[in-house]
């Protein structure tokens, strides 16, 4: 029961982190999909537009990934400063026990 609540936590914390990444906007510059812009820009015919959609949808893709990818590093990084702060509290308290009883 243990192992399945601390999954759902780590679940949770990387769904909201993964929200909150994915909403912040991305600059994505990439050459075709600059190219396909121009000639949709010249000339707005169906294939222009479809090249255009096509890059477009590519930019999206890398926008998922790299949010995907930061996010967990977010939430690996946060466990670990959180872990590590908890670590150290109970380290202090037992020090500080270990001292009233002596």
């Amino acid at each position: 029961m243990r192992l399945v609540r601390t999954i759902l936590r780590w679940l949770a914390a990387y769904i909201l982190v993964l929200t909150i990444v994915f909403l912040v906007p991305e600059h994505i510059h990439r050459r075709d999909f600059d190219r396909a812009f121009s000639a949709w820009y010249k000339n707005r015919s169906p294939e222009t537009e479809a090249a255009l959609r096509a890059e477009q949808r590519k930019n999206e893709i890398i926008h998922m990934k790299d949010s995907v990818t930061i996010a967990f590093v977010l939430v690996v990084v946060g466990y670990g400063v959180y872990a590590s702060l908890r670590w150290a509290v109970r380290m202090r308290k037992r020090a500080i026990s270990s001292d009233t009883e002596e």
